[in-house]
């Protein structure tokens, strides 16, 4: 009977009690995935209201009205214009500010969200802006809990314009994540920012803790502790080999922390076993190797924060313009790179077009104010019309690659083609050409 204890009772207690204890992990890693969600349903249902707003407060920028009162410069007409739409059915609010942000006519709830703001014209000269809202705090915070099924409190500066729960005392930073609670239930908690310029905080609330310690009753917890004073040292043992397990699995990650593409270890194994199958089944694969314009410019002139901005930036639009079938990596440095199964030369080189007018069209924002334009550089090669095998696809994208920064970069260039009756390189491709340098717009 000792001998059963010993061998099966005790590790089966210290099993279940290791797996408890990793359970409270769990249970709040799925709170913080709800609650995430809920998020991003909130973030969405804020973009489309202030969306609605857009339309209304375009109509009304435009509107003859409106152009009279500002050219009276008589701040009684503008007030009693504002007042006037703000009764229209469907607006809760309208601000019209000068050109320093100063509202110079306002009327509507106080607690109107999802403002949709617009510039003011005239001659061609900025004269100030119009702001214009069509959702209360109270509308928004109730859709919210209708469609996610959890808890909102809305805040501004600091004071509470609309909760669906008594508001907690605590008060969370933006993107901070923890434990609050209010009356009487505990809940999960995430803070974002909806909109910064109107200094407006979301606050979401998971579902509300229940439950006993690690969230089992206190009989089943009085049973389990007796238990655990016999498997105590057994326990220890197992959770260091987790521990050592878990560190290692952390430090295996395929994904690159700053841009959120694949690392290139991954990037690595799938083109691998991609271009098995490709060369197997005789269906094409491409390969784009592309890299910031003048990157080591930008790191020296605005520095190297503003060069991680440069690339979360390029690996956004990259992420956005492939397909899910596709390996968009992190290859080194400033260099990106795409797979593209069951993709020809031709595709490619489409995508990659894509990819460089999508860039030249981007402005990233400067850390300490205005805009900067950045282009980028690309080289495609392709299984079977320039290489045969992986090691040719890679070193054929590469070249194509340093052809394009040398004929002059904020091109695309694709590798020779070696099979019979393809074309022998592409001309480049510099459709909307600008050449690239870090600049400050106001």
């Amino acid at each position: 009977m000792l001998f059963f204890l010993l061998i099966a009772i005790v590790p089966i207690a210290a099993l279940v009690s290791i797996l408890l204890f990793v359970s409270g992990d769990s249970q709040r890693g799925k709170a913080d995935a709800r609650v995430a969600a809920g998020v991003q349903t909130a973030v969405a249902i804020y973009n489309e209201r202030t969306g609605d707003a857009t339309g209304r407060a375009r109509r009304l920028g435009g509107s003859p009205e409106l152009a009279t009162a500002l050219r009276s410069g008589r701040a009684t007409e503008l007030r009693a214009l504002t007042r006037r739409v703000s009764e229209e059915p469907g607006v809760v609010s309208v601000q019209v500010l000068d050109n320093a942000g100063r509202p110079t006519a306002a009327a509507g709830s106080p607690d109107a969200v999802a403002y949709a703001k617009v510039g003011l014209t005239e001659q061609a000269r900025p004269v100030g802006a119009l702001r214009l809202s069509t959702t209360t705090a109270e509308e928004y915070a109730a859709q919210v809990h209708r469609l996610t099924n959890q808890q909102v409190v809305l805040r501004r500066a600091g004071a509470t314009l609309a909760a669906t729960v008594p508001a907690p005392s605590e008060t969370l930073e933006p993107d901070q994540t923890a434990d609050l609670t209010t009356g009487d239930a505990s809940y999960r908690a995430h803070a974002t920012t909806l909109d910064q310029d109107d200094g407006l905080t979301l606050v979401m609330l998971g579902p509300p803790k229940s439950g006993g310690v690690l969230g089992i009753g206190r009989p089943a917890l009085a049973i389990l502790i007796w238990f655990l004073v016999a498997a105590v040292f057994l326990a220890w043992a197992l959770a260091r080999t987790l521990t050592r397990l878990h560190r290692r699995v952390a430090e295996q990650a395929i994904t690159d922390p700053l841009t959120g593409l694949w690392n290139r270890r991954h990037m690595a194994e799938t083109l691998e076993r991609e271009v098995l199958r490709a060369r197997r089944f005789g269906h094409p694969i491409s390969l784009i190797i592309l890299d910031v314009d003048d990157f080591k410019k930008i790191n020296d002139q605005e520095g190297h924060l503003q060069g991680d901005l440069v690339l979360e930036k390029v690996a956004d639009e990259v992420r956005d313009a492939t397909r899910t079938i596709d390996v968009a990596a992190r290859y080194g440095g400033d260099e990106l790179a795409v797979v593209l199964v069951e993709t020809d030369r031709e595709g490619a080189l489409i995508l990659g077009e894509r990819l460089a007018d999508r860039m030249r069209g981007t402005e990233v924002p400067l850390r300490d104010g205005g805009k900067m334009g950045v282009t980028i550089s690309l080289g495609v090669a392709t299984i079977p019309d320039s290489a045969e095998d992986l090691e040719g696809l890679v070193d054929a994208a590469d070249r194509a690659l340093l052809r394009a920064k040398r004929a002059g970069k904020n091109q695309i260039r694709a590798a020779p083609a070696t099979r019979p009756g393809t074309a022998r390189e592409e001309e480049p491709r510099r459709r909307g050409f600008r050449r690239h340098a870090p600049e400050r717009r106001p």
